[in-house]
């Protein structure tokens, strides 16, 4: 039992390749970790505004979503190998211009907006390419174990990247901060150069995932190659019931913007509590992806994913029921765990289905489905905590999501039965 549940790094393990971008991916999630922390802080320090440090973190924010989406389009047309160098190359630029920037006597505020906007989109390009590659990097029968891989990276990397990122800046000042990034950044680009060629495969052939002229939709105008791709997930059963249900879990992502009333007015608690509150899901999905041994070789993958997301939804609904800090630390950390094994199962059920040609679309729409719910859900969550107590929305929020979660698991036959070793031809 504790050898299947022991998370799979066969990927690392069997693939050079991708070790290295796993080691690169790793270095890139701690360095968007430091550039988080310094940023506000450095925008505050020079402006005193916390405007302008909400228009600076919105600047990056748009900057990563237009990232994904163009380089959904280039990962679908472009090596993905060269890609991930040049988009890496420019992100280091952009650590060492900021590092640049914090050392002169009198830095420039507005250089913090650009070079924080050409970090995102550097980032976004570099995730999408990276996201299309790992099929042909893990391999076929490794996509589960890649995507807890991946899984276990972010979740790491959003606990202790700012910690870390906060000392630096604390010791040193936030240019030494950028300033490693900086070194971490174009440290790896070796590990990416080492990477073999990863041409995409080109549409047309008898999959039916060209365009409705019989031309590869992935070339010509941008706009006409991200509409390819909205096509190709609206008709295809599997992928589009996989975005539909991610969409849920993004939206009910805005849950956190509730959690400091909730934790003073629920919980009679402080900051302490608030950030308890905070890392509670993080910790449920680390503990998921290290003991995710078992999900690779499980026989239903989608209805064992129907069942985590319905399992979250009820946890969540039960957070805001939580009179004391202990219990709803617990039970967040649960809801973590689900949210994580549907997250890891997802990834594995997105990339299988999906033809190589269609994969940097398809990845570029899930990365800014993520990016734009979130920010949609707090919005949401933010205007149902004006009409009711910070506990009862949360419960409203949860139950909500959980029964439509439970209307789509039972609506969405082709998702239960889906496995991870599609027949050739999409179902669509």
């Amino acid at each position: 039992m504790p050898r299947r549940l022991a998370l799979d790094v066969g990927p690392l393990r069997d693939s050079r390749p991708f070790r290295n971008v796993f080691i690169a991916r790793t270095v890139s999630v701690f360095g968007i970790g430091m550039l988080a922390v310094s940023v506000p802080v450095q925008v505050y320090d020079l402006t005193g505004s916390t405007v302008q440090v909400g228009a600076v973190s919105a600047a990056e924010g748009l900057a990563l979503l237009a990232g994904f989406l163009w380089g959904g389009v280039l990962a679908d047309r472009r090596d993905r190998r060269r890609l991930m160098l040049r988009a890496r190359t420019a992100s280091g630029i952009a650590f060492a211009l900021l590092a640049l920037n914090a050392f002169l006597p009198s830095p420039s505020s507005a250089a913090l907006y650009v070079l924080a906007a050409w970090d995102g989109l550097a980032t976004g390009v570099a995730i999408t390419a990276l996201l299309a590659a790992t099929p042909a990097l893990a391999g076929p029968d490794r996509l589960v174990a890649a995507g807890a891989l991946n899984a276990l990276t972010v979740r790491l990397g959003s606990m202790l990247s700012p910690a870390l990122g906060g000392l630096v800046v604390s010791a040193f000042g936030v240019g030494w901060n950028y300033a490693a990034a900086a070194a971490g950044t174009l440290g790896t680009l070796g590990l990416l150069t080492s990477l073999p060629p990863l041409e995409p495969a080109r549409a047309g052939g008898p999959d039916g995932t060209d365009g409705a002229d019989g031309q590869d939709d992935a070339e010509g105008h941008p706009l006409r190659s991200i509409g390819g791709g909205l096509r190709f997930v609206a008709s295809h059963r599997v992928v589009g019931s996989l975005m539909l249900l991610g969409l849920l879990f993004m939206v009910a992502g805005g849950i956190p913007v509730l959690m400091p009333a909730f934790a003073e007015h629920g919980l009679g608690g402080g900051p302490s509590t608030v950030g308890l509150l905070y890392a509670a899901p993080a910790c449920g999905a680390v503990l998921a992806s290290v003991t995710s041994g078992w999900a690779g070789s499980v026989r239903a993958p989608g209805l064992a994913l129907l069942a985590a997301s319905v399992a979250g939804f009820v946890l969540l609904a039960c957070t805001g029921l939580a009179r004391h800090p202990a219990l709803a630390v617990a039970i967040l950390f649960g809801y973590g765990f689900a949210a994580s094994v549907e997250e890891i199962l997802r990834y594995g059920l997105i990339q299988s289905h999906t033809p190589d040609s269609h994969l940097g679309r398809v990845n570029s729409l899930w990365a800014a489905q993520e990016t734009g719910g979130t920010a949609i859900g707090s919005l949401g969550a933010g205007a149902l905590g004006r009409y009711l107590a910070p506990g009862p929305a949360i419960v409203a929020y949860g139950t909500v999501s959980a029964v439509l979660a439970l209307v789509l698991a039972l609506t969405l036959t082709t998702l239960r039965t889906a496995t991870l070793t599609p027949a050739a031809e999409p179902d669509r």
